[in-house]
């Protein structure tokens, strides 16, 4: 079998860089790519309905941002939660809301989906700034997942000032509606990247690479050779900026409101949950390797630290394949 390897993603600047492994012989997968939930997102499908299957993929991201994620959309779960306070919940975004609030506890609030004030002030997403301490003492006092209540179909903020944003955690609950939905069709292979998170649905292994924190978008220091799953990467060369010769960078640490500095520029986390991937990913950043390693053990998923010494930690040594070598595997 002639076996070769296709970049998935060319068009998007994201955190991971996409290759699928599939057999020259057989009919090319169908692509399709687009902007949503403010990242780019790519899908390649493999099957007798892959046209079909593209546009229903679609579909379910636009409608999940439009009803659930988006803090702009006055039909979502989120905009109706920060504005009232409260919130109609289904079944599954209610499952989702509980997963997160149990991450985030178990994290020590490493991970916390009601940080959406504090983010505001460094506004990354548009004019970045650095706020001064008093303005991150009040932000701060309105976040921790312990403001949220979910019972009875319904979400209820304790703190009306408290402000859910799903940025470290949407993009992974994504994949999981996207999942759901290929588990229901005859898709041989699909891959389903949502900005630094991806979906590898289907037969045999793929291949995923780790791109180099230190590098462009198109260059990785390692290589993942694994089955079906989430694969989900925070790194802190995603969205930052320079002030005054400092950089600050996105990834911020509940308890102080600013951005994480610890040694690690990148966390990638695999599991086959895409929700605690994505929100693994984040918090182990913010934990740092010891602490994220038992947290990613809990979750029954491995991570994947890359400090700026340019060390690899993991405790899976067996499924990475070092190309860069200016990298190299930590002795932990």
């Amino acid at each position: 079998m002639k076996r070769i390897a296709v970049c998935l993603s060319a068009f998007a600047v994201a955190a991971l860089v996409f290759f699928v492994i599939y057999d020259a012989t057989a009919s090319k997968p169908l692509s399709n790519s687009f902007f949503s939930m403010n990242t780019y997102v790519s899908a390649q499908v493999e099957g007798k309905n892959a046209e079909e299957n593209l546009v229903e993929i679609k579909k379910i991201i636009e409608n999940l941002d439009l009803n659930v994620l988006s803090r702009t959309s006055e039909n979502s779960v989120v905009y109706n939660l920060n504005k009232n306070g409260e919130s109609l919940l289904d079944a599954e975004t209610a499952a989702y809301l509980s997963l997160l609030s149990d991450i985030s506890k178990q994290s020590g609030g490493a991970f916390d989906y009601t940080l959406g004030a504090v983010s505001d002030l460094w506004n990354f997403g548009g004019t970045p700034s650095v706020p001064n301490e008093v303005q991150l003492s009040e932000a701060l006092s309105h976040s921790g997942h312990e403001k949220i209540t979910i019972a009875n179909g319904k979400a209820t903020m304790a703190d009306k000032k408290a402000v859910i944003d799903f940025g470290a955690s949407g993009k992974g609950i994504a994949l999981d509606c996207v999942k759901s939905y290929l588990e229901t069709q005859k898709v041989k292979r699909a891959v389903v990247s949502v900005g630094g998170s991806v979906l590898l649905y289907g037969e045999d292994e793929f291949t995923v690479g780790i791109r180099n924190p230190k590098g462009d978008s198109g260059s990785y220091v390692a290589t993942l050779n694994i089955p079906e799953n989430c694969v989900s990467t925070s790194g802190s060369y995603e969205q930052s900026f320079e002030k005054d010769g400092k950089k600050y960078h996105h990834i911020l640490n509940p308890e102080t409101g600013c951005p994480v500095n610890n040694g690690i520029i990148s966390a990638t986390v695999i599991s086959e949950n895409g929700l605690v991937s994505d929100a693994l990913s984040t918090a182990c950043f913010v934990l740092g390797i010891e602490k994220g390693f038992a947290l990613a053990e809990e979750y029954g998923a491995s991570v994947i630290f890359i400090t700026e010494d340019n060390l690899i930690h993991t405790k899976n040594p067996e499924i990475l394949n070092i190309s860069d070598s200016d990298y190299s595997l930590a002795e932990d």
